[in-house]
């Protein structure tokens, strides 16, 4: 199909920059770059015709084959871009590296972890009971934030479950065994019966978890999400503004591919 619009040209342009190799694979629906011949990311315009079980599907197909298939959105492209390219770094393995052996842990406020989130993560902050960091030479080269004990009666009575809620660690650098680390201090310092997380289908084929002992419970149905075209500002619908009915007119209907739910049993 090739690339057409503004932005689309932007994103080859700025991959190519970052040294990244790019190709193009034709699809005579969906328009792709191949990156590294690893990473490939699907371009795609507020404005498609295309349906999540779609996506879905696409994503399986380049799974089959070896590769990491990630859905750009034009909103989450012209907000987040520094974020973006640091996501597909990550992915190919060119980032530097640090060891997380090197690093102190150190307890974080509510500002410092939104601030480190909204910096190097994609989906920026959100809030969180226990904010982690780790430090090298006092400089924060990782975060993780988990949420508040929670009872879960239904397992039984005295069960108790947490959520990590972000992990994100310094845009262009891969802290090793950095993800493990602040994990096991959660754990060790709250000491759940278990710990679960959400890989944001869009973004993740969920690796990291799995690799860390995770288990995959469940796969979330894909979820509606109202954009501001003005702001470029995402609400799912239980969380759209008091106008947004008057201002139908601001908001475009779009949508995520859904959740991987993982939990981490102790």
């Amino acid at each position: 199909m090739g690339i057409k619009s503004v932005w689309q040209s932007k994103v080859v342009l700025a991959l190519e920059e970052t040294g990244l190799y790019v190709e193009h694979p034709e699809h005579e629906i969906y328009q792709l770059l191949l990156c590294n011949q690893k990473v490939v990311l699907h371009l795609v315009p507020l404005e498609n015709n295309y349906d999540p079980a779609g996506l879905i599907a696409l994503q399986t197909e380049y799974k089959a084959i070896g590769k990491i298939l990630l859905h750009l959105w034009e909103d989450v492209w012209l907000t987040r871009q520094v974020q973006v390219l640091g996501r597909i770094c990550s992915l190919l393995g060119i980032n530097k590296r640090l060891h997380a052996r090197k690093a102190k842990i150190r307890v974080l406020t509510q500002k410092q972890a939104a601030d480190f989130m909204d910096q190097h993560h994609l989906q920026a902050s959100a809030r969180a009971r226990y904010k982690f960091a780790l430090c090298i030479d006092e400089k924060i080269v990782a975060v993780a934030c988990f949420s508040a004990l929670r009872s879960m009666k239904n397992i039984s009575a005295t069960h108790k479950s947490a959520e990590l809620i972000r992990f994100a660690s310094l845009t262009g650098f891969t802290i090793t065994g950095g993800f493990s680390k602040l994990l096991k201090h959660f754990i060790t310092l709250m000491q759940p019966d278990d710990v679960m997380s959400y890989a944001d289908r869009d973004w993740s084929l969920g690796n990291a978890y799995a690799q860390s002992g995770f288990v995959l419970k469940e796969t979330t149905a894909p979820a509606k999400i109202w954009l501001n075209k003005n702001e470029l500002c995402r609400y799912f619908e239980h969380r759209l503004p008091a106008d947004a009915v008057s201002c139908a007119a601001d908001y475009v209907q779009i949508y995520n591919t859904g959740n991987l739910k993982y939990i981490l049993y102790l």
